[in-house]
C-alpha cells in the first residue's frame, strides 16, 4: 500500500493544481485587443498597461460617426479576440461589419455597460434639422453616441472593459483590476479639475459645430445654444448660416466652434463683422496622436478652449 500523503502535502498538491491553471493563462499571449475610436483606445489602453497595447480602427482626422472602415481595418478585426466601440449610434460604418464577425469575436458596446448615461439626440430649436438638408435615414440613430465627453460614463466603460478583459484573460485579471482601480482615481480627480475651469463659464452662450457635447454641457452646466450643422457630414445650407449670423444679436452668443474637420474657413466667415469669436474643438482628439493619455488631453483641451474663446475680451 502506498504512503497516505500527509495533510501539508495535500495542501501543496491543492495549492499547486489551484494554481497550475492561472499560471499558464499568465504565460500565453495576451489578446489581441481593438478599439474603434482614440478617447476609448486610450482609456482601454490604461487598462492594459504593462500587458499590451490595444490596436485602433479610426484613425486619422476621421470622425467616427461617418467613418467607412477598408479592406485592411476588415482584415484586422478578424484577427482580434476582444472588439471594443461605442455601438452603432457613434461608428455607424463598423456596425455592419462587427455584426458579420459578432459569433466569432467577442465585440463589446460600451454604450450598454452598467451605470451608462445615454442621453437622446437633440432636434429642436438651434438643433432642428436643416430645410434644405436631407431627411435622416430611417435607420439613423436617435440616441448620443459621444457618451466618453462625461467622465462618470468613462468610469462605467472602464469597468466594463476590466470586466471582459479579466473574463477573457484570467490569468492577469488582477492587473486589468489594478490599472483600472487606478484609472478611477484620474478620473475623479480630472472631474474635479474640469468643474473647477468650468465653473467660471456658466451663462456664456454659444454654437458648436455639431450636437457632440451635451455629456459634457450637462455634467458641467454649459448648455450650447444649437449647432451649426444638425448632421454630421453634410454642411449647413446658406439659408442655415444666414438664420444663425441674424440670431447672433438676439441670443448673445459669445462663440462659434468648428472642429478639426469643419470646412476651412466656414466659422470665420460664419462670424465675420458680428463681434461673435471664433474657436475650436476637438471632441474626438482628431488632431492629436492615439495614445494613453490622449483621454486626458480631449477632455483638458475642451476645458481650455471652451475658456479661451468664451472669456475672450470684447
Amino acid at each position: 500500500m502506498p504512503p497516505r500523503a500527509t495533510l501539508p502535502t495535500l495542501w501543496l498538491l491543492l495549492l499547486a493544481l489551484l494554481g497550475a491553471p492561472a499560471t499558464a493563462r499568465a504565460d500565453e499571449p495576451p489578446p489581441v485587443v481593438i478599439v474603434s475610436i482614440k478617447p476609448v483606445q486610450s482609456l482601454v489602453a490604461l487598462v492594459m498597461a504593462g500587458i499590451a497595447k490595444p490596436d485602433l480602427i479610426v484613425q486619422g482626422n476621421a470622425p467616427a460617426q461617418t467613418y467607412a472602415p477598408k479592406p485592411f481595418d476588415l482584415e484586422r478585426l478578424e484577427k482580434a479576440r476582444l472588439i471594443f466601440w461605442i455601438g452603432p449610434l457613434l461608428e455607424v460604418g463598423l456596425a455592419k461589419p462587427l455584426a458579420a464577425i459578432a459569433g466569432k469575436i467577442e465585440v463589446v458596446r460600451l454604450v450598454d455597460a452598467p451605470g451608462m448615461v445615454v442621453r437622446p439626440l437633440r432636434r429642436e430649436g438651434g438643433w432642428a434639422h436643416d430645410e434644405d438638408a436631407p431627411l435622416d435615414a430611417p435607420d439613423a440613430p436617435t440616441e448620443d453616441g459621444h457618451i466618453w465627453l462625461d467622465p462618470q460614463n468613462a468610469r462605467a466603460m472602464v469597468a466594463l472593459v476590466a470586466s471582459r478583459l479579466a473574463a477573457t484573460d484570467p490569468g492577469r485579471a488582477g492587473h486589468y483590476t489594478r490599472n483600472a482601480a487606478l484609472l478611477y482615481r484620474r478620473l475623479e480627480t480630472l472631474d474635479a479639475e474640469l468643474r473647477q475651469k468650468l465653473s467660471s463659464l456658466a451663462g456664456k452662450r454659444y454654437l458648436v459645430y455639431h450636437d457632440a457635447y451635451q455629456y459634457l454641457e450637462r455634467r458641467y452646466e454649459l448648455p450650447a445654444q444649437g449647432s451649426v450643422v444638425p448632421v454630421p457630414g453634410q454642411e449647413p445650407s446658406q439659408r442655415r448660416l444666414d438664420a444663425l449670423r441674424r440670431n447672433f444679436r438676439f441670443t448673445g452668443v459669445r462663440c462659434v466652434f468648428g472642429e478639426p474637420d469643419t470646412p476651412a474657413d466656414l466659422v470665420d466667415k460664419l462670424v465675420e463683422g458680428t463681434g461673435v469669436h471664433a474657436g475650436s474643438l476637438d471632441p474626438e482628439g482628431l488632431a492629436m496622436k492615439p495614445g494613453p493619455q490622449l483621454y486626458f488631453d480631449v477632455m483638458s483641451g475642451l476645458a481650455t478652449q471652451l475658456r479661451a474663446c468664451l472669456l475672450a475680451p470684447g
